[in-house]
């Protein structure tokens, strides 16, 4: 196996035996960070020309892509003889062979399973430090440095909305053992940079309401209302609506955590 270990979770980054080192500038780096995306996952020929090239393709586009890999292969072998052999041919492309420990994704994808399969057992505990451990292996937005129109469209997007989801089942679950206090604070960062990403301002109002501080939650309530109406032109969906209600009514299904 390669032995360079690789970061997409923030800005590009490639680690050998654990020392950070350069990673090559223009188009090699483009279709290094198209490999490592789906790493021992074979990339076909037209999907890294997509990645690399876009729709501004050169005359030979098979040859470039030659030209390219054999590049990055020159740069696996200058850290160590034989690591260029990490990347393999296929019939339809290429694959990077890599470890799963050796790539913040793959690991990100190996917590949030972890995690899955502790909330089925019931283990929420066990569930909320595998969520938060993955959470901590975001640097920042996915390939934040890296310069591909068709991974900053496609895959990008995709990975941000896996991020935020993390962050919001990460926070159901603090909720449901009673952590609110100790969220509060994030939850006010969260929906500080994502004002319009309703669980979020739902989140912060029950844990504000567990922690007896309703004229807060409702506050928030109108915080987010203006925000929907003013940028987007829509109210508040029925979660928000129905929680807003019942933090009104005292409810006590909404109450029942306050005095943890």
């Amino acid at each position: 196996m390669c032995p360079i270990s690789f970061g997409v979770l923030g800005p590009f980054e490639a680690a050998f035996r654990g020392r950070l080192t350069r990673i090559p500038r223009g188009r090699q780096r483009l279709l290094l960070a198209a490999l490592v995306l789906k790493a021992n996952e074979v990339v076909s020929v037209e999907e890294l020309l997509d990645r690399v090239w876009g729709d501004r393709l050169p005359d030979c586009p098979r040859g470039a892509l030659q030209t390219c890999l054999t590049r990055v292969r020159q740069w696996l072998d200058a850290h160590e003889d034989g690591a260029s052999e990490a990347i393999k041919t296929s019939s339809t492309g290429y694959v990077l062979q890599l470890r799963p420990a050796d790539v913040d994704l793959l690991r990100f994808h190996g917590l949030v399973g972890e995690a899955r399969a502790a909330g089925e057992r019931g283990d929420r505990a066990a569930e909320l430090a595998a969520l938060t451990e993955a959470l901590a292996l975001w640097r920042g937005p996915a390939l934040s440095d890296v310069r591909s129109d068709s991974l900053q469209q496609e895959v990008v997007p995709r990975l941000a909305e896996d991020h935020l989801r993390t962050m919001e089942w990460r926070n159901e679950v603090g909720l449901a053992l009673g952590r609110h206090r100790e969220i509060v604070g994030d939850l006010r960062s969260m929906t500080a940079c994502h004002p319009l990403r309703e669980r979020f301002w739902r989140q912060l109002m029950l844990a504000l309401c567990r922690c007896g501080r309703q004229a807060e939650a409702l506050a928030a309530y109108q915080q987010v209302s203006t925000r929907l109406r003013e940028e987007i032109g829509i109210d508040p969906g029925p979660e928000l609506r129905n929680l807003h209600v019942a933090i009104l009514r005292n409810d006590a299904a909404v109450m029942s955590e306050a005095a943890r």
